[in-house]
């Protein structure tokens, strides 16, 4: 395995993040039953296939539209390509999407003798997070929500909701790189664990409906008052705040190795 540079939040940044911890706790009050995340780990895997690149109500509709075609998962494995493909239509890249799941699938009934990844309750986080993240169509975030939601451990995934956002709140650097395993290691060690799983789901809420990727509603935002808005275009700025000077907060990162 290669080594990665963890990031190291200044103290200014991680009081940003406390601080936008509560206020989007306050604003949205973690409503978990709104992202319809699954309590089985492979359920959860797969619709962490079928969010990718797709906002939450289109996903939500595949994921039901895909188990009211194939109500179990050998059923899919069997099927023919062409129909998984049409069944993931709305939800697009659908073939992607279809040869990824397709491909998880065959994996972990290799792996674990079934269509089932409960082998991964009687693991420890980071053996049962190296399982994930070696099956086919996931990555760290992909498998930090299935140790959050279907395990009930203490990760935070960062999504590109909370990417976005910690960099538009200052939180992290203009430069940050999102597939990087230290800054998903970093970020997850600077949250609280007891905070990882409700400021994970209030972040996807603001992501979804307020900080868009695009046209952010920044004068709506809970937590304009502390956010910079770094990189959101000027006149959005401007209405929600005025000419207000922003200042740029940054990261600082560790120069002290760790394994990924």
């Amino acid at each position: 395995m290669g080594r990665a540079i963890r990031f190291r939040l200044r103290a200014s940044a991680k009081r940003t993040l406390q601080e936008l911890d509560r206020l989007l706790d306050d604003a949205y009050g973690a409503p978990e039953a709104d992202l319809d995340n699954k309590a089985d780990p492979l359920d959860e895997a797969v619709y962490m296939v079928l969010s990718f690149q797709t906002d939450l109500d289109r996903f939500r509709s595949v994921w039901d539209e895909l188990r009211a075609a194939f109500p179990a998962w050998d059923s899919l494995a069997q099927a023919p390509l062409g129909r998984v493909v049409k069944t993931l239509r709305v939800g697009g890249l659908q073939e992607q999407k279809a040869r990824t799941i397709k491909k998880l699938l065959k994996a972990t009934k290799q792996e674990t003798g079934s269509y089932s990844l409960d082998v991964l309750r009687d693991m420890e986080d980071d053996e049962a997070e190296r399982f994930l993240t070696r099956l086919p169509g996931l990555s760290w975030k992909a498998a930090r929500c299935v140790l959050l939601y279907s395990l009930g451990r203490d990760a935070f995934p960062v999504d590109g909701n909370t990417f976005r956002i910690f960099k538009r709140a200052g939180v992290l650097g203009r430069g940050s790189v999102y597939r990087r395993r230290g800054l998903h290691d970093g970020l997850q060690d600077a949250v609280e664990a007891s905070r990882r799983k409700p400021f994970h789901i209030n972040l996807v809420v603001d992501g979804q409906g307020t900080c868009l990727p695009r046209r952010p509603l920044c004068s709506s935002c809970p937590a304009r008052s502390i956010c910079p808005m770094c990189g959101v275009p000027a006149d959005i700025t401007s209405s929600a705040r005025g000419d207000r000077s922003i200042d740029s907060c940054a990261v600082t990162v560790s120069r002290k190795s760790v394994r990924a």
